[in-house]
């Protein structure tokens, strides 16, 4: 890992290995099969993505880069690893440090106009890294010791929720900032439920290839995150 930009940004690359086994031609008897073998465990392009990290105490903001391997769902808890294991590897207070998912407004607001028929809405309020957010209902986890707060809003039979009410909307407060986790259920006309999750859900953009070459990789996402930073809701203040 690296320090970028006056420290305020820092980048380095998270992957894994991969057990594999490579085969050699054998030219003398014209076979693959023939062939000796050789034994690895190594990353691979695929194994291996640059990411970066906006260490702004508002911001916290996490941009990385994907591969057919390694996804959102697979990133952001390995990332969460290391920098829960790295804090308390510095004897830093304890912490199990979360790499949330991010989704606009535009994002919801967009489902929701397709999908109007809400019956179901479920909302997950967590602490945000490093968990300084005193608000009422953190203020309540925070008595009680609880890591997260649940509240479900079903409509009654045949009904919906009014998506429209300005109590529906606060309820979609913190997706921006990645501190509140959204589920829906949408009535749809063939009889199946359409669903939203946020978990599922990611702001995303397109970088330019980089290839093998991580150091680029890394420049990129930099570039990426520092545009996309200036552009969002900074966390509120403790």
């Amino acid at each position: 890992m690296r320090l970028a930009m006056g420290e305020d940004f820092m980048t380095g690359i998270l992957g894994y290995s991969v057990a594999d086994q490579k085969r050699f031609f054998d030219s003398d008897g014209w076979s693959w099969i023939k062939g000796p073998t050789e034994d690895s465990d190594a990353a691979s392009q695929d194994t291996v993505v640059p990411f970066a990290i906006d260490l702004r105490e508002h911001n916290r903001w996490v941009a990385f880069a994907t591969t057919g391997r390694i996804q959102p769902a697979s990133f952001r808890p390995a990332l969460g690893q290391v920098l829960s294991t790295a804090a308390q590897n510095l004897h830093l207070m304890p912490a199990d440090w979360e790499c949330d998912p991010v989704v606009s407004q535009h994002t919801v607001q967009e489902w929701i106009e397709k999908h109007p028929l809400v019956k179901l809405l479920r909302r997950t309020v967590k602490f945000s890294n490093p968990g300084r957010d005193l608000d009422d209902v953190r203020t309540k986890m925070r008595a009680m010791r609880a890591r997260r707060a649940t509240e479900e809003f079903a409509a009654y039979n045949s009904q919906v929720l009014n998506v429209d009410s300005e109590a529906f909307q606060d309820k979609l407060q913190g997706l921006e900032t990645g501190d509140t986790r959204v589920q829906m259920k949408s009535r749809e006309a063939q009889g199946v439920d359409a669903t939203f999750d946020s978990d599922t859900r990611t702001d995303d953009t397109r970088i330019d290839d980089y290839g093998k070459d991580l150091e680029r990789g890394m420049d990129l996402v930099l570039r990426a995150l520092v545009v996309y930073a200036d552009t969002r809701p900074p966390r509120a203040a403790a």
